[in-house]
């Protein structure tokens, strides 16, 4: 009896290591997708910026700098919202 507790109990242990890596795996995953993509929102946005001083029209201009600000300003504000929120549902933090 006392052999059989020991077994179950290495089992279970074994199989909430595992669970723990592949939770901590996609925990990683996770973090990484969201650094790239407040990396592009950022991009974009200097992008439009950029594109702003060098167009010749100011109707043009106007609207790439106001879409520049509101893309690199607002795409990784919300990509950390988004993160932060599946890292609750998660159970990260």
């Amino acid at each position: 009896m006392g052999e059989l507790l020991k077994r179950l109990r290495v089992e279970m242990q074994e199989k909430r290591m595992r669970e723990r890596e592949a939770a901590a795996a996609e925990t990683r995953r996770d973090l990484l997708l969201t650094a790239l993509l407040c990396v592009l929102w950022c991009a974009a946005g200097i992008f439009l910026l950029l594109w702003s001083f060098h167009t010749t029209s100011a109707a043009y201009g106007r609207m790439a700098f106001y879409a520049g600000l509101a893309i690199g300003n607002g795409g990784w504000v919300f990509t950390m919202l988004a993160a932060y929120r599946r890292g609750e549902e998660r159970g990260d933090w």
